[in-house]
């Protein structure tokens, strides 16, 4: 009966993607984070959910391009001219790399990782076309609010059943297929969730009108604290810890800021455990920290991988063969870090592109904040306001998180910049049109 309301819900999907191919883009971004394939996978068992979604809304997108549907400006952005260069410069590494593509067991081969790579990149331009009114940004923000929520009661579910620590190390691990692949088998990855979604929580309550229900939807947020604290990441405690001092300072009530710190104190006190705060009393002491100290050997021999191949570096998704060339330990290692990763694999291009969309995110949400500043204060623009501040507190905590993992994958990315380029887009097209700017890259 499941299977049956699946293929329903799929044909349904697919169905509508042909002529509103937004509705295709958010279902894609809800396979991708919210991951129903790994936590019902017997239902998904030999059936791709994604591909099928993902052709018809293609093939949607592709019906619409024909059409002259699309406003051009909401992909003709400074943010994404640096996301083209960052796909080119992979690209280049990929088949330019000095390294022979080798398979290491555990991780995804180097052909595996730039078809993956591809297809994230040419969904989030598709997305930028697709998700350029309010309408759609409201729907793509509750998209990652609803996914949010079910993965906090997943992870909590869990803990309760006793089903959390399946491999007695005191950690969680998010959702995993019977092969146990899944973008959430590492505890810190599946943190990410939890630090970039708790934030879109806080800020759905402010659309809710009754007090009761926003109130009911603000008491799943301890709930999102325990879900890090069961994953034991100490990125996702520290990625915890900015976003909800940015939210504190961006929020209109700071005199609840003081009673709200000392709440999550106390129940971290009280919740956290002993995994979770033991780790986190490593995180300024790492001597003798065994995971520390691997960071800083993946990380010096990641710049040692820049300095000699600086255009190409060491070929896409060759840094954990390659790091026993570039250190004295002879150890394979991941980056752990989201900036060394692209540079390391793909050249100083890659990460300069990192570090100018990080750059173009935030100077887009000022331009957005300036600008609403100088509208009337009405629900439509208080709600964009939020988007905003939601978007910009969460990639806070990517970024964060970003600094001691390798978030190279990670879709969250790509979506909180569908949004900020969404917001911008709407801002800057309306200046645009009232002062008569020419047609050009409107960042």
């Amino acid at each position: 009966m499941v299977k049956v309301l699946l293929f329903i819900f799929l044909i349904g999907v697919c169905l509508s993607s042909l002529k509103k191919p937004w509705v295709g883009i958010i279902s894609y971004y809800l396979f991708a984070l919210l991951g129903p394939q790994y936590i019902w996978w017997w239902q998904f068992e030999g059936l791709r959910a994604s591909l099928l979604v993902a052709s018809f809304t293609l093939a949607g997108i592709f019906l619409n391009i024909l059409k002259g549907n699309y406003d051009s400006s909401f992909i003709k952005t400074r943010t994404n001219l640096w996301l083209l260069l960052l796909w080119l410069f992979l690209t280049i590494s990929y088949y330019f790399g000095p390294y022979d593509a080798v398979n290491i067991p555990g991780c995804l081969s180097p052909s595996i990782l730039f078809s993956n790579t591809c297809k994230m990149f040419l969904f989030y331009f598709c997305a930028t076309l697709e998700i350029n009114d309010t309408k759609k940004a409201r729907y793509f923000f509750w998209a990652y609010v609803i996914t949010t929520i079910y993965l906090i009661y997943w992870a909590n579910m869990q803990y309760l059943t006793g089903n959390w620590d399946q491999f007695n190390i005191g950690r969680l691990m998010g959702p995993r297929g019977i092969d146990s692949s899944s973008i959430y088998e590492d505890e810190n990855l599946f943190s990410m969730i939890f630090v970039t979604g708790v934030p879109f929580i806080y800020f759905a309550g402010y659309e809710i009108s009754r007090k009761w229900l926003r109130y009911a939807l603000w008491a799943i947020i301890p709930l999102g604290w325990h879900a890090v604290f069961l994953t034991g990441s100490r990125g996702g405690l520290l990625g915890l810890g900015v976003t909800t001092l940015i939210t504190l300072l961006l929020s209109k009530r700071k005199m609840m800021a003081v009673p709200l710190l000392l709440l999550i104190f106390g129940f971290y006190q009280w919740q956290a455990g002993s995994t979770m705060k033991d780790r986190s009393q490593l995180i300024t002491e790492y001597q003798g920290d065994s995971s520390a100290e691997q960071r800083l050997v993946a990380w010096q021999g990641g710049m040692r991988m820049l300095f000699a191949y600086p255009l190409t570096g060491v070929g896409l998704g060759q840094f954990k063969p390659a790091l026993p060339k570039f250190n004295d330990k002879g150890v394979e290692l991941v980056a752990h870090n989201t900036l060394v990763q692209y540079a390391a694999e793909s050249g100083i291009g890659a990460g300069l592109c990192f570090l100018m969309i990080a750059f173009s995110f935030y100077k887009n949400t000022r331009l957005v904040r300036s600008h609403l500043n100088m509208l009337e204060a009405n629900e439509k623009n208080k709600m964009l306001g939020n988007y905003n501040d939601v978007s910009a507190i969460s990639f806070s905590g990517f970024i964060i998180c970003s600094l001691f993992l390798s978030l190279n994958t990670f879709e969250i990315y790509y979506y909180l910049l569908i949004i900020n380029n969404c917001l911008v887009t709407l801002c800057l097209r309306k200046k645009m049109d009232d002062q008569e700017y020419p047609s050009r890259f409107i960042r």
